[in-house]
């Protein structure tokens, strides 16, 4: 299937846009599951979603597609922290899904688990919420810090719920 094609069967009406890493479409009222449904039957194959604060709140996802040799890029929104779940359709967007979580506190609708991936068990989702809270230009490994300082002077010494 062509990717003009694919946008008509997700009712998608703008244009893909030409870059010289792939093409590029904005989808606001996408349905992820449709998407991800249709890439499959298509036999593309999932890159990854990249997850960012969109301005004015909410977040902008983006999802990376490989069809036959073709990046292609769909970008929607969700105002809320709230998203639809392709793991079950694709599983390697668990690992992204449960990324998502850990970074921007992002919950995926459709699943009954959402483990965290890089953080421990006890840590709050929403590393980078917290680090935007510190400021614009402030490491993410500050927001952890901070975290940690939160926890207690003996948090990050190993068995003491810091380091495995």
């Amino acid at each position: 299937m062509e990717p003009d094609a694919i946008l008509g069967e997700l009712g998608v009406t703008a244009a893909w846009e030409a870059h010289g890493d792939g093409r590029w479409v904005e989808a606001p009222d996408l349905d992820v599951r449709a998407m991800a449904r249709l890439l499959r039957s298509v036999e593309a194959r999932w890159v990854t979603l990249t997850v960012s604060p969109a301005p004015g709140g909410g977040f902008r996802l983006l999802y990376h597609w490989d069809l036959a040799g073709r990046l292609l890029n769909i970008a929607t929104s969700v105002p809320e922290a709230r998203a639809e779940s392709i793991a079950d359709i694709w599983p390697a967007a668990d690992w992204a899904e449960r990324e998502a979580r850990d970074y921007y506190a992002l919950e995926f609708a459709g699943r009954e688990e959402l483990p965290a991936l890089m953080l421990r068990p006890e840590d709050e989702p929403g590393l980078f919420s917290r680090t935007q809270e510190l400021g614009r230009d402030a490491d993410p490994a500050d927001a952890a810090r901070v975290d940690a300082s939160r926890r207690g002077p003996d948090a990050c010494l190993p068995g003491a719920g810091g380091e495995p």
